[in-house]
């Protein structure tokens, strides 16, 4: 059979209203990527100048995740990622080409976006915003008009890091550690929410805080500078993006369901999950698939009003004495938390280096616990280098690397040094990464880790027997 990735999907959008006549109408293209013509740095660095200047074109297009596609099609053997190079089953062109017809019948497209009706999703996104934020940069003479701007606020400020499809490729991608957020997975790192359940998605108020406060440690700045309904509307557009992107892997994975019992073969094309040709079929097709969307929305609206915070307590008092730290100091090494093994017996992040998290790994079925090494060439996740190159590379799948554990003696936290931050992570976790939420502290445990964990940058890596040492907060003896 040949191979379906030697060549790059590319859905064509028309920048028009979406009609059913245009959907039925669509063609796929097929693109040839040559991952030998490497960019310079200073054609690269235009590159992005221009995109930035520009805000991107006036003709831009949702990207086919074809690197879903391929992880979908190989997760069958999840034990031996170096075999994979051949599948049994493949999605053929007209089945990948209706996944992106039936998307941009219910999100449009960048320049003309879409909220899905009777989904839940009304009252929670707001087609405002999304106008506003989507689309080429345009401005607004009109005084009445908030931001000033007609459209192009994701593309002025997001694109050149989380691309136009919010795949986090966008031109500055590649240079960037840690790579910039997939939103297509639905998965956020930093949030006063659950990490499983129901409430599990962020809410605006979290992606208010990660666009007010950035993400110290990585690319992701504040955008302090902005107007609320600036911040706003791209809260809004980056979820409509989350919502469209999970709703896109579960499209392809039912796509690839009915490839597999139909059979791939000469004269069975395939089923389609929306027959476009018969009317009447296509009605009852797309209430089906509305039953996948339904899923995807309920995290994200709560009832029209937002996904619901976590019920935290206020720190108890005394919750930074020596007293606290020194327990803490004691639950860091205990199995109850069992800190130590990732961040290491100093907190410098040293325990655990196999340790990959979900972007980097999704392509191909692994875990984190899967892989082995330095992650540097990729290899350790089970990626043979030729497959890389020839392949994967070609469809925007980015090569695993190590996700580090946090260092604790820099007093460097990426979602946040409020108190409350930390807490959330020790209890919460932190999605799509190894770090999990700990449900066996006790509300009293959970904030002595707090304390120990902000006092350690003013603890001495090696603390001597003879001399005191400045604590910072508290004091904590041995």
């Amino acid at each position: 059979m040949p191979k379906l990735l030697t060549t790059r999907y590319k859905s064509t959008y028309n920048p028009k209203p979406v009609s059913s006549k245009a959907i039925a109408s669509m063609k796929l293209q097929m693109k040839t990527t040559d991952v030998n013509q490497r960019p310079t740095v200073i054609a690269v660095m235009l590159m992005v100048f221009s995109f930035v200047l520009s805000g991107c074109d006036n003709t831009a297009e949702f990207q086919v995740n074809e690197a879903y596609i391929r992880a979908v099609e190989y997760k069958a053997d999840v034990t031996k990622p170096q075999m994979r190079e051949t599948v049994e089953v493949q999605l053929n062109q007209a089945q990948i080409k209706n996944v992106s017809e039936v998307l941009e019948g219910l999100f449009g497209t960048p320049d003309e976006p879409n909220i899905p009706g009777g989904v839940g999703l009304e009252g929670f996104l707001s087609m405002r915003k999304l106008k506003v934020a989507s689309g080429p940069v345009t401005y607004a003479a009109d005084e009445e008009n908030e931001t000033g701007l007609e459209s192009g606020l994701y593309r002025r400020h997001c694109a050149h890091c989380h691309g136009v499809s919010g795949d986090g490729h966008g031109p500055t991608a590649q240079f960037l550690n840690p790579y910039p957020r997939d939103y297509r997975m639905g998965q956020f790192k930093f949030k006063l929410t659950d990490s499983d359940g129901a409430y599990k998605q962020p809410s605006k108020a979290d992606f208010g805080h990660i666009l007010i406060e950035g993400i110290p440690g990585t690319s992701m700045p504040s955008f302090r500078v902005l107007t609320e309904p600036e911040r706003d509307a791209i809260i809004d557009y980056v979820i409509y993006l989350a919502i469209r992107g999970q709703t896109e892997r579960a499209l392809i994975t039912a796509a690839y369901a009915i490839a597999s019992e139909a059979g791939e073969t000469p004269d069975n094309p395939g089923k389609l999950l929306v027959r476009f040709d018969e009317p009447t079929q296509a009605a009852d097709d797309l209430e089906m698939v509305k039953e996948f969307l339904t899923p995807v929305v309920l995290p994200w609206a709560n009832g029209g009003s937002g996904t619901v915070q976590r019920t935290i307590e206020e720190a108890p008092q005394g919750w930074d004495s020596a007293e606290s730290i020194e327990q803490g100091r004691k639950l860091f090494f205990q199995s109850k938390a069992n800190c130590f093994s990732c961040h290491g017996r100093t907190g410098l992040g040293d325990g655990q280096t196999n340790l990959f998290d979900n972007w980097t790994l999704e392509h191909l079925g692994n875990k984190p616990g899967d892989a082995a090494g330095s992650g540097e060439d990729g290899l350790s996740a089970g990626i043979p280098a030729h497959l890389y190159d020839t392949e994967l590379a070609q469809i925007g799948v980015v090569k695993p690397r190590n996700i580090r554990p946090r260092n604790l003696r820099l007093g460097n936290y990426r979602g946040g040094r409020r108190p409350i931050d930390i807490y959330q992570r020790i209890t919460g976790g932190i999605q799509g990464t190894p770090m999990p939420g700990n449900t066996k502290l006790t509300q009293e445990e959970a904030w002595a880790l707090v304390a120990y964990v902000l006092n350690l940058p003013y603890e001495a890596t090696s603390r001597p027997k003879t001399a005191p040492v400045f604590q910072g907060v508290g004091s904590n003896k041995n």
